[in-house]
């Protein structure tokens, strides 16, 4: 096994459990615990594992977001670019789509302009958003707003009306707003909301993820799909992502979109 493989591996091992052990690591990958000693220092230089005594815990485990207020305002200027570069260049006339909740998602519905749409969403503020444009007739098409419980403070609805609602649907593309990508994983913070992306994305034959820079390799509450089932990630142009996240998306086929940044 080449040493980068391994590396990958213990740093997947330890965002998944919390922590992982100098001599539990030599004794599965079958070497000493110097080399494992030298791979944890190789990934706490790189900000990727926080040594402690016998092992190393992931810098970050189980993020928890901020609320929708705070969230709105952080990385604004990455997300301009992501949802501006989204909708110039993946939306299409005629195109049949849904968009889940969040801040980035919300400047992608503000800049769309294509014709004849069809948009499918469970956020009240993005269903706003569309209603506004086409009334300035800045697009066109029609909006559908899914029905469900309403979540006032993160201004969505969810459960399962929603849900039902939404498998009633194909679309031809879903556009993902998440809290966060940690090896194979594609989380949030909200399992309400994971539910519905994760059937955004059955339903969905080509779904893209939106995320600025701050969501790589760090982890939040639930995993609603696998790197496997995206197509296309879209981040900021100057987003530093590591090798081995690099590597993840090349073997699963998921396209890698950098937008150029916004003065803001």
């Amino acid at each position: 096994m080449l040493t980068s493989e391994r590396q990958r591996l213990i740093k997947e091992e330890a965002m998944k459990t919390g922590e992982v052990s100098i001599s539990e690591l030599a004794k599965k990958y079958n070497v000493s615990i110097e080399t494992i000693r030298r791979d944890i220092n190789f990934l706490s230089e790189k900000n990727l594992l926080k040594k402690v005594r016998g092992g190393a815990v992931p810098i970050q485990f189980a993020v928890r977001e901020d609320t929708y207020d705070i969230r709105h305002r952080k990385n604004h200027a990455a997300k301009a670019s992501i949802g501006d570069f989204i909708a110039a260049n993946l939306v299409e006339d005629n195109d049949t789509i849904a968009i889940s909740s969040g801040s980035t998602m919300e400047i992608l519905a503000a800049s769309i302009t294509a014709r004849n749409v069809l948009i499918v969403t469970n956020s009240i503020k993005i269903a706003s958003i569309l209603q506004n444009r086409m009334r300035q007739n800045l697009m066109s098409g029609e909006v559908i707003m899914l029905g469900g419980i309403i979540r006032a403070d993160e201004h969505y609805t969810g459960g399962t009306l929603a849900v039902d609602m939404l498998k009633k649907f194909t679309f031809n593309k879903a556009f993902l707003g998440i809290s966060a990508i940690s090896g194979r994983d594609v989380m949030t913070s909200n399992i309400e909301e994971g539910v519905i992306m994760s059937t955004m994305i059955d339903h969905a034959r080509f779904c893209c993820v939106a995320t600025d820079s701050s969501k790589f390799d760090v982890r939040s509450t639930y995993t609603f799909a696998d790197l496997a089932e995206i197509d296309a990630v879209v981040t900021e142009e100057n987003a530093d992502i590591a090798e081995e996240t690099l590597n993840l998306f090349e073997a699963n086929s998921v396209t890698i979109y950098r937008a150029p940044m916004k003065e803001i």
